[in-house]
């Protein structure tokens, strides 16, 4: 008999989490699995029992959107232990990268079963290490993008909002977040190459999505070994209300602003002395700039800069899962 870890939200989808939890724990121990669940009231003493059961379970399941999803990659990171996902949020990122079924807990609870007889997909993480990291072990893993530019404060903006709910409420945190906004000073370095400039976005992505469905990085691989790291440059408010839409098709990496550069490990930071952009030569003067907000990594705050991120292959195994479902 398999034994299985199962944390539920019952605030997910909305408010319908509880339902979907129910559901997702009376269908798995129809299955004939024997079910344990292990949701302690908070994402992180729920995290802390996941981490103790390790060599009692066969595999840990999330119910939920994607900050369950990313409590899960905490788990299971690095470890022997699988991870199922219930789909059940309000946002979905994780699955729909890993083609898993969206709101349909039947479904879900079905690509959990072929992963138990041997349909295991193995994803990159990126792992992120920092003095400010928001964990008791100092370090934070994501499956799809970690951010620290207007889309950082965007997101912060949001997670203090009661209402609206769901995606609504980037869109109305954006309106709030932008008269405050003053571009960023940063230092990037990427594979040893670095650099400072003034920006209005940078994110760190190891899949192509985040936000509920934005596209921040299209080519982004689950499975490359690689980062991509996007960078805007300093644009007005105005500018970025044109750029905002093209997140919705990935187009925005096309836009003349912004660029990408592919990396195994990236270190970000405040402006200080530094070497320019890549390729340039020396470099001038610091350029100023507003401080980095703190930054968010599959949608849940991580920490402050300076932080350090790198690849890390193979390093999840997910039930069912087919990596790059979104760009077949």
């Amino acid at each position: 008999m398999t034994t299985l870890g199962v944390i539920t939200n019952p605030t997910a989808g909305s408010g319908r989490g509880q339902r979907w939890g129910a559901e997702a724990l009376a269908l798995l121990a129809a299955r004939g699995h024997r079910v344990r669940d292990l949701s302690r009231g908070t994402w992180a003493a729920s995290l802390e029992e996941a981490r103790g059961r390790h060599r009692d379970l066969d595999a840990l399941v999330v119910v939920g959107g994607d900050g369950m999803v990313h409590l899960g990659v905490q788990a299971c990171a690095g470890t022997r232990l699988p991870l199922g996902i219930v789909a059940a949020g309000s946002g979905n990122d994780a699955a729909s990268s890993l083609g898993l079924p969206i709101h349909d807990v039947q479904g879900a609870v079905d690509a959990i079963e072929r992963g138990l007889d041997g349909d295991v997909a193995r994803i990159d993480l990126g792992r992120i290490d920092g003095p400010g990291v928001a964990d008791r072990k100092g370090r934070r893993y994501f499956s799809a993008v970690l951010s620290m530019g207007i889309d950082a404060a965007i997101a912060a903006s949001g997670n203090r909002m009661r209402h609206p709910r769901g995606p609504l409420k980037y869109k109305v945190a954006t309106l709030k977040e932008l008269p405050r906004f003053r571009p960023y000073g940063v230092r990037i370095e990427a594979d040893g190459e670095a650099w400072e400039q003034t920006c209005t976005l940078i994110a760190v992505a190891n899949g192509p999505v985040f936000g509920g469905g934005l596209c921040i990085s299209r080519d982004s691989s689950l499975v490359d070994g690689m980062l991509e790291v996007v960078v805007a440059e300093a644009v007005t408010r105005r500018r970025i209300l044109q750029l905002f839409p093209k997140l919705y098709d990935g187009s925005v990496i096309d836009e003349p602003e912004a660029r990408v550069i592919r990396a195994r490990r990236v270190r970000i930071g405040p402006a200080g002395p530094s070497a320019g952009h890549p390729g340039d030569g020396p470099a001038g003067p610091a350029p100023g700039g507003a401080a980095l907000p703190a930054a968010f990594a599959d949608g849940e705050l991580v920490g402050p800069a300076p932080l350090d991120i790198r690849a890390e292959p193979g390093a999840l195994r997910v039930l069912g899962g087919r990596p790059d479902s979104l760009r077949a």
